[in-house]
């Protein structure tokens, strides 16, 4: 839950601090939702042992807050918003794509290279 609420944090400040938009609860429910379920998603493969998928895919998700709000700073006539959500959701997206490649190239690894009994 706090992971979540981090998320939530973060996207809400982009949102209503950064770009100065009205608050909204509807918007900030679904960054809520959007936040909790990448958590979930997230953690419940650590949970199961998927250590390496944890650390990337958390690891993209930094990435991808410190890039759109570096994007947002930009003067992209109006497209920053969308420019900088789109890129936070690719690299978060990314991360998680190369923890899962992690994670299976290193259970590759310890299987090929267990011990075998004769």
């Amino acid at each position: 839950m706090i992971y979540a609420g981090i998320v939530t944090i973060a996207l809400a400040l982009y949102r209503f601090g950064r770009l100065g938009d009205e608050f909204d609860a509807g918007l900030l429910g679904r960054f809520a939702l959007l936040a909790l379920a990448f958590s979930g998603i997230v953690h419940v493969c650590g949970w199961l042992g998927g250590r390496l998928i944890w650390l990337i895919s958390t690891a993209g998700l930094v990435i991808g807050i410190y890039t759109m709000f570096r994007y947002a700073s930009r003067d992209m006539s109006g497209w920053e918003d969308l420019a900088s959500f789109m890129s936070f959701m690719l690299l978060t997206a990314g991360g998680f794509l190369i923890g899962l490649l992690a994670e299976g190239a290193n259970w590759l690894y310890r299987y090929l290279h267990r011990p075998r009994e004769e």
